[in-house]
């Protein structure tokens, strides 16, 4: 179910996004006037669309689903490259929680400035509270990732 949600969330995102695109492009050469506020949205939908594809492709099978240099580890033995793969995955956790803090900091920082975004005029905060949330999630999955590495 959790799976699903994610992909279908992505696919929400997505499909918004190339809408999106969509109609600037159209606006832009059809009636010769861009709509300001599509980039935007698209850029921060970028971002969340980029972490969630990261929590979900860290889901994905022994080792997870990203490009990854494996030479190390196929030539260890199979304790240790499961060892070193859950050391991985480790870091990119610890890494996501990193990310997660910093996005807090900027997201507490939009609600006390009451900072507004300069097309919509939407508080910042709309755009910057899902990050510090969706890298707390990558944070999860990775640390999935770790425990299915260890389990063997």
């Amino acid at each position: 179910m959790l799976r699903r949600l994610e992909e279908l969330l992505l696919a929400f995102l997505l499909g918004g996004m190339a809408t999106l695109a969509l109609a600037n492009v159209l606006n832009r050469y059809l009636l010769h006037y861009p709509l300001a506020f599509t980039e935007e949205l698209l850029v921060n939908a970028f971002v969340w669309a980029t972490l969630l594809g990261i929590a979900i492709s860290l889901r994905e099978g022994q080792e997870g689903a990203h490009i990854r240099f494996v030479a190390l580890t196929e030539a260890l033995p199979a304790g240790w490259r499961r060892g070193f793969i859950a050391l991985g995955f480790a870091v990119f956790a610890l890494l996501f929680l990193l990310l997660a803090y910093l996005a807090w900091g900027q997201a507490r920082d939009d609600l006390v400035l009451r900072a507004t975004s300069p097309s919509l005029g939407l508080p910042n905060a709309v755009y910057t509270l899902p990050t510090p949330f969706l890298a707390l999630w990558v944070a999860f999955r990775a640390l999935e990732g770790a425990w299915r590495s260890l389990k063997g």
